[in-house]
């Protein structure tokens, strides 16, 4: 019996950013299953960096009030797997930290997220500063509300529009399974309730990224939004 994303889960992103950083793909494939391929735009591949406040997790039939609320940094890199007859688009997990040592074990037990134990804090003022603290993957983090003034020097998109389109993820994880197979979990989300603004990065230091020749993109602050984690379904690599 495969005990992973077993069931569906519910809860709500209640502050949300996503960090894009650009390298040459090189850099991400030794981190990939061989079933998949890095998610490519003009000779580049990236990381998707998460950092988010998740309300209220909890299987998706209880009440939001026995839901847990924790901190969530996630190192993902988008993807594709190919079928014969279908191409999936995703993320795969890397890395995770979050600030719920329950949420951590129970993350690991049943996900294939990689959970650890991490400290977090968070202040926002006129500015947004993060501070994580992990045994492996601590990090500092300062955000400007103002618009960046333009793509980040070398960027291989045409304008941050651009840039802000193409770098949302697409909602599902990829996996692979002892058995050898593919899990896609799908995320349910109302794309018409999806709101982000593009920020400025005044600061972004990543013990994980160190050495990866990463370079930032973007920066998306995505608004609340509901989020539905689909029980994971198989498909042969």
């Amino acid at each position: 019996m495969n005990l992973r994303n077993p069931m569906a889960m519910r809860g709500r992103i209640e502050r949300c950013w996503l960090f894009s950083y650009r390298c040459a793909p090189a850099e991400v494939e030794r981190f990939l299953p061989t079933a998949f391929e890095p998610l490519i735009f003009s000779k580049s591949a990236f990381w998707n960096v998460l950092v988010c406040r998740v309300g209220s997790m909890r299987p998706h039939f209880f009440p939001a009030a026995l839901g847990l609320s924790y901190w969530h940094v996630a190192y993902r890199i988008p993807v594709v797997f190919r079928t014969t007859d279908t191409i999936f688009e995703g993320l795969y997990f890397v890395r995770s930290d979050c600030s719920s040592g329950l949420l951590s074990a129970g993350g690991n037990l049943l996900t294939d997220f990689h959970f650890h134990q991490a400290q977090f804090e968070v202040r926002e003022e006129e500015r947004v500063r993060i501070r994580i603290v992990s045994a492996a993957a601590s990090a500092t983090i300062e955000l400007g509300r103002e618009p960046p003034p333009a793509l980040e020097q070398g960027s291989p998109f045409s304008s941050l529009a651009a840039a802000d389109q193409f770098l949302k993820y697409k909602p599902a994880a990829l996996a692979i399974q002892p058995d050898g197979q593919v899990q896609i979990l799908r995320i349910g989300r109302d794309e018409n309730a999806w709101r982000n603004r593009l920020v400025q990065v005044k600061k972004a230091e990543w013990a994980f990224l160190k050495g990866k020749n990463a370079t930032l993109e973007i920066c998306q602050e995505v608004e609340p939004i509901e989020y539905l984690w689909n029980r994971g379904e198989t498909v042969e690599a």
